[in-house]
């Protein structure tokens, strides 16, 4: 399948227990692969300035999603709305064990770009960690 070169803008809001709300922007390229079945979205995420990029490859399907992170900071989550998931987030000083309970899931993409937008909830060694939106634009970049 074909990749298409893409911009990718995400907008991502943690709420907390206490109800402060930590904000987070990113703006990278990557590409977009159209498959039969599914729609895979792959791009660069800098968490920080002092560690190398990792790769983040997020698989749409028709009711869930799938977000893969390679690197110093890696983990698997899977989206399906209703359902709970758990997994390991791995990082340089240790895991965790996560879990993800999803509330809203909805995507549109196709090769014009499109978007994809999350909301659930996050708990990390057992506690709750925060209420979470993610909203990802796809452009695609003309040349």
């Amino acid at each position: 399948m074909k990749e298409i070169p893409v911009l990718v803008t995400i907008q991502s809001c943690a709420r907390r227990d206490d109800d402060s709300e930590e904000p987070i922007s990113l703006m990278t390229t990557g590409t977009l692969r159209l498959e039969d079945d599914a729609a895979v979205l792959t791009y660069q995420e800098i968490l920080d300035e002092s560690i190398p990029p990792q790769t983040v490859s997020v698989t749409a399907r028709v009711d869930m999603i799938t977000m893969q992170r390679e690197g110093d900071y890696a983990t698997q989550m899977a989206f399906q709305r209703g359902q709970r998931y758990e997994g390991v987030y791995q990082t340089p000083y240790g895991s965790m064990d996560m879990a993800i309970f999803c509330t809203r899931l909805h995507y549109d993409l196709s090769e014009n770009g499109g978007e994809i937008f999350l909301a659930y909830q996050m708990d990390m060694n057992g506690q709750f960690a925060g209420m979470h939106q993610m909203h990802m634009q796809v452009m695609v970049q003309n040349g």
